[in-house]
Order: C-alpha cells, then structure tokens, then sequence
C-alpha cells in the first residue's frame, strides 16, 4: 500500500510539472495585452507593438507594429521610440521617414538612452533627416562613449581611426577601441588585434 501511494504521488507530482511547462509554452500574452495596452499602459502599448512586429502570438503585421510602438512613444516609452524610429528608417509598416527617423532618435537621445544617442550620431554623420554634420555626429558619438557606452566607444575610435568629424588621432583610437574592448565589445577586440598584427607586420 504505501509503495502504491509513493508511486501515486510520484505520478500526481509529474503530471504537474507537466502542466506547468504545457501552460507556460503553450500560453499566449496577446490578450492580456491588449487589455493593458487598451487601457493606456505605455510598457503594454510597447509590448503589443513587438508583438505584431515579431509575429509572436499573432500573426506578424508591420503596420500594426508602428501604430502600437508610436502610441507608447507618444506615452513616453523610450524603447517605443527607438523601434519607431527604426522602422521608419526602414519604412517598415510605413513610408520611409527620415526626418521622424531623426526626430524619434532624438526624443529618445534626450531621456538618455544610450542607443539612441548611437543612432542619433549615425543620422548626422550620414544626414539622416537633418543637414549632414560630421562634426556633431562625432560630438554626439563621444558623448556617449564618454558615458561608458561600448558601441559608441567602439564607433568613436573608428571615428578618430578614419578622421571623421574630427581630425584622425590613431593614439585617441587606440583608447576608446581599448575601453571598448574592456567591456567585452566584440569588434573592438577584433580591431585591436588587427592593429597588432598590422604592428607585427611592418617590423
């Protein structure tokens, strides 16, 4: 009898550790959601927008992605804000937008986000929606770097390596590919070692 019941239990305690993985990969957020989303939660909006973005839970809709994302942008979401800028730099979902491709970078940029402000160097160092200026996108990259920001540190040393927006200082690329490389950036270690090897070969 007691084998019985061990073996009971043994079987009860299965089949809800199965249930629970069932549940939690077969559970679907969209309603939920959209419940949140409905009712004016920015964090929500964001999400509804990944949602159709990614096609996850429903079926995959760019336009719908941007109405969603540029809702919780207009609710202060700054990842709503990078995403929208994105797609209308893409013309994802919607006619390509340079100007509100610069305009979403900066508004994000301006709360202190970090990609953003990557992004918002990138529009003035290619002309993004605004007059090309060099000189600010590199501003606006060391900026960033300066805050410990690996991919701008990353992007300020080929700035300084290639003399864009600023006049070319291999020493003052060396540092921020160094920084870069001290916070695991990935291209950063590669330049390093590219440098080296280019060191070695001219000995």
């Amino acid at each position: 009898m007691e084998i019985e019941t061990r073996t009971g239990w043994a079987i009860i305690f299965i089949l809800a550790i199965a249930l629970f993985f069932l549940r939690k990969y077969t559970y679907n957020p969209f309603k939920a959601t959209l419940k949140k989303a409905s009712a004016g939660d920015a964090k929500a909006q964001y999400e509804m927008g990944r949602l159709y973005y990614r096609g996850k839970h429903v079926k995959q809709d760019y336009a719908q992605a941007v109405t969603w994302f540029d809702t919780a942008a207009k609710n202060g979401s700054i990842p709503a804000m990078n995403a929208l800028a994105g797609l209308y730099n893409a013309g994802q979902g919607c006619a390509q937008n340079p100007e509100k491709t610069f305009y979403w970078y900066q508004m994000a940029a301006e709360q202190g986000d970090f990609e953003a402000r990557v992004n918002l160097a990138v529009c003035y160092l290619s002309g993004i929606g605004v007059e090309k200026n060099e000189p600010k996108g590199f501003e606006t990259m060391k900026a960033a770097a300066d805050e410990r920001s690996p991919i701008a540190q990353t992007l300020t040393a080929q700035l300084y390596e290639k003399g864009i927006g600023v006049e070319k200082n291999e020493k003052s690329a060396l540092h921020y590919y160094l920084l870069a490389a001290k916070q695991g950036e990935p291209m950063a270690k590669r330049r390093i070692k590219e440098l080296q090897q280019d060191a070695w070969n001219r000995r």
